[in-house]
């Protein structure tokens, strides 16, 4: 199958573009960035470095819109580090990054692969919003939408009631999901929003279970660890060292925000369910966003019941399996350091 994905990447977008390049019969067509996590343009820079660790070097990545509609730019280094891939060293790749516009890229690999191709958005829907505007009949060129933000009944992440994506661009997040209303249930996005992300809740036991399986020593990591001058992973593996490094900074931040020495990985579920490699349950409903108020900045709402009376405009992931997802995981890691033939 053929994936375009758009991305903010920071660790958990990383895990997401590891389970792509480690899944054999996904084609990665290409890969947008957005701000979010990051700036568009840190971002593309962390994909391509990324890519290249993972032994993707040819997949073409462009820089999309740099800031959201028309809210200020906002950036999360704390959580995903001040270069937004944690402790891992990437290399600068500046000098490969194309110049095409991220928009061309979109619009010649739905046109060229009419209903092949699936888009996957992890990082706020700021080019997702553009490109709907500019390729009108998008929602028929495409096979399929998958994206990753929100939240209903959870607790948000960035503020009381909002999470990070649909707060960084609410207006984006407004515009699109505006935009699928009326349309056939089978067009209509899947949404992974955060009461089901926040259940993917990696931990230093799953990261050496991995480690293990893919022939490395275990990292080891625990919330005791000193951080200041830590050493950098060394499994002789880069694309196992880029993981173990970006998961200890993502370790480090949960477990400083009081919800333990853990890692969400909101984005990797988001990429298995564009696949087809996550087991999943969705529910078609009516989903809006909070653009105008600053109280109630990018919070999501969803009517089940029918109040409004209006068409859906997602199909909303309501049940998923997070073990599975786990060793979904694994497999793609062994595929990409080649030892997946140890795996059972």
């Amino acid at each position: 199958m053929k994936i375009l994905a758009d991305v903010d990447t920071g660790i958990d977008d990383a895990c997401a573009l590891l389970q792509l390049c480690g899944c054999p019969d996904v084609e990665l067509v290409g890969v947008t960035t957005t701000s979010g996590n990051t700036t568009a343009q840190q971002a593309a820079l962390n994909t391509l470095a990324v890519l290249d660790v993972a032994g993707f070097p040819g997949v073409e990545v462009a820089v999309g819109t740099p800031r959201p509609l028309r809210r200020p730019l906002a950036t999360t280094p704390e959580t995903h580090g001040p270069g937004g891939i944690g402790y891992a060293a990437l290399a600068d790749l500046t000098s490969r990054l194309g110049r095409r516009p991220w928009l061309e890229l979109w619009r010649e690999a739905l046109t060229s692969h009419p209903g092949e191709v699936t888009l996957l958005v992890t990082g706020p829907l700021t080019n997702l919003a553009v490109a709907l505007e500019e390729i009108p009949d998008l929602p028929d060129l495409v096979s399929g939408i998958v994206i990753m933000g929100g939240c209903f009944w959870h607790l948000g992440n960035t503020t009381p009631t909002a999470e990070w994506n649909t707060w960084c661009d609410p207006d984006a997040a407004k515009r699109v999901f505006a935009h699928f209303e009326g349309l056939e249930e089978s067009q209509l996005p899947v949404l992974c929003a955060t009461e089901m992300t926040e259940r993917i809740e990696y931990t230093p036991v799953l990261l050496d279970t991995l480690l293990a399986r893919c022939g490395a020593a275990p990292a080891g990591l625990h919330p005791d660890r000193p951080r200041v001058d830590a050493p950098q992973a060394a499994t002789g593996k880069p694309v196992l060292d880029l993981l173990s490094d970006a998961l200890r900074f993502y370790f480090e931040f949960h477990h400083d925000h009081d919800q333990g020495y853990v890692a969400h990985l909101h984005d990797l579920f988001a990429a298995q369910v564009a696949t087809g490699r996550a087991r999943v349950q969705t529910v078609a409903t009516v989903v809006d966003v909070e653009a105008a108020s600053d109280l109630l900045r990018g919070t999501m709402v969803r009517d089940d019941r029918g109040i409004w009376g209006r068409r859906p405009t997602a199909r909303v992931v309501v049940d998923n399996h997070p073990a599975e997802v786990f060793e979904e995981f694994a497999r793609a890691l062994a595929t990409l350091t080649g030892v997946e033939a140890h795996l059972p």
